[in-house]
């Protein structure tokens, strides 16, 4: 069984949302779960180890002003529940590309509304262990970009760098 979600958002009432819905493909319709923590827009969200994990965004701070979100926030669809996690983002992304690979959640590119340009940065979550979790910058894309698609795709493992080694600020990604 699957079920797709939409959380956050904006109505055509130019409302910034909290709320969670899940499509249940056998009742054929989509059901409200617990609100998220806080509102969002532009963010990223990615499913790992029963965890539905929201990242990056924003919301509207007290003057009505765009501001950045950079906490990360967590549903375990088997409690309803939401989470705040004790790790934050490095930096904040809008409009970021998204992609999971060996229970990492990496957020690529995006849009920083401090700067007001797209951004090359890679931030990599690492959920695989349970109360050890980390966020660290990965290779930078060749170019800014923001509202990109990612994924991973096969490929031999020769090929593939260890990206655990890139938490080294000044280590770049050579020729493989």
């Amino acid at each position: 069984m699957f079920s797709l979600s939409h959380p956050g958002g904006v109505t055509n009432t130019a409302q910034y949302q909290n709320r969670l819905m899940v499509y249940e493909p056998n009742q054929n319709k989509w059901i409200s779960r617990s609100p998220m923590l806080q509102r969002r827009v532009y963010h990223s969200m990615a499913a790992v180890q029963r965890k539905l994990y929201v990242l990056g965004g924003n919301d509207l701070g007290y003057n009505n002003d765009r501001v950045l979100v950079r906490h990360i926030d967590a549903y375990n669809i088997d409690t309803d529940q939401w989470t705040r996690c004790g790790f934050n983002l490095l930096t904040g992304q809008n409009e970021s590309g998204v992609a999971v690979h060996n229970e990492r959640i990496y957020l690529v590119g995006g849009y920083s509304i401090w700067t007001n340009e797209p951004l090359a940065c890679i931030q990599v979550l690492d959920v695989s262990r349970e109360g050890k979790e980390e966020v660290f910058y990965g290779p930078r894309l060749p170019f800014a970009s923001n509202g990109i698609a990612a994924c991973f795709l096969p490929a031999p493992h020769f090929t593939c760098p260890d990206l655990q080694t890139l938490q080294v600020p000044h280590h770049r990604i050579g020729t493989v």
